[in-house]
């Protein structure tokens, strides 16, 4: 169990202010002083330089609080699992990228509720950025994730793959007249481009992809930002511009014929969406088992481990 002058130091290294850790510990920045100086005399190190009035931690800093973060993240699973122990409430907590957490999470979902049904169940739904945040703050278990990842901090196992494409309306100004049909990536940079905000899943992806045809979204004449699929969406329904998604994610309009795939001669991306964790998990045995009950046969380890 960890007191409270470790969590002192995780609270400042979150927030790299001495004013607002105690602000949010709700004691005195003389009381975090205090704790962080004995953390320093216990270990004989210093964890925190100034430069200017810019707080740094120093190496042992950080490495200080990637150990004690991944020890902070297990106790709380552990406390989840013994709660679990005591009144067979099973907890679910974990996140999702938007695309995920609208159009693909809902089916294992109500599985897993009808077969548990006093499990207690916690979603969040965010972008890329913000849920491995919360993955190392230990906010939730796992995440389902679209977006790019440092693959040395995490584990992860396959989830799906998924067609990655670019759509518009039947209506649209270029799908009447062939002669302006596009044909290539770089045929499409004169028209509006409708773009999920920073950090997001789908905008990553895109990004990369046109920097494997030298291209980049300041090639875009046009570039509206929206953090909702939904409105994004109904602008492309409404022949707006154009947009780059999941094609799960448009799958009931592509086959009424209210939106259409634009169909280039050089585009053809998949891409993995991943369920992902912290590595020095000492629970991964249970987060497996959990895997299984709410994915079933859908995921399958690449650790050697097979069909969950």
């Amino acid at each position: 169990m960890l007191d409270n002058r470790t969590i002192t130091f995780l609270t400042v290294c979150e927030e790299m202010n001495f004013t607002r850790a105690a602000e949010k510990l709700h004691i005195s920045q003389p009381a975090v002083t205090q704790h962080i100086q004995y953390i320093e005399s216990y270990y004989h190190v210093k964890l925190f330089r100034f430069i200017g009035k810019k707080l740094l931690l120093t190496d042992a800093g950080k490495l200080l609080r990637d150990t004690l973060t991944s020890i902070h993240n297990n106790e709380i699973y552990l406390k989840e699992q013994l709660t679990y122990l005591t009144d067979q409430r099973k907890p679910l907590h974990f996140g999702a990228t938007l695309t995920v957490g609208e159009f693909m999470i809902a089916q294992p979902l109500s599985q897993f509720l009808h077969n548990y049904e006093a499990a207690s169940i916690t979603v969040t739904v965010a972008n890329t950025n913000e849920l491995l945040q919360k993955l190392d703050n230990g906010s939730i278990d796992f995440a389902i994730l679209e977006g790019d990842y440092p693959h040395h901090l995490y584990r992860h196992l396959p989830y799906t793959v998924e067609n990655f494409i670019p759509v518009c309306s039947p209506n649209y100004q270029f799908t009447t007249c062939p002669q302006r049909y596009p044909l290539t990536l770089h045929d499409l940079i004169e028209e509006r481009l409708l773009l999920r905000e920073e950090g997001s899943g789908t905008r990553m992806i895109l990004e990369q992809s046109l920097a494997c045809h030298e291209l980049n979204l300041i090639d875009f004449h046009n570039i509206i930002t929206i953090g909702n699929m939904n409105t994004i969406k109904e602008l492309v329904l409404s022949a707006c511009g154009i947009t780059f998604l999941y094609e799960t994610a448009v799958e009931k309009e592509l086959l009424t014929g209210q939106i259409q795939k634009i169909e280039l001669q050089d585009f053809d991306v998949q891409h993995e969406i991943s369920i992902v964790w912290k590595k020095d998990n000492l629970f991964e045995k249970s987060l497996f088992e959990l895997f299984a009950q709410l994915f079933g046969d859908r995921v399958i380890s690449n650790s050697g481990q097979g069909k969950l």
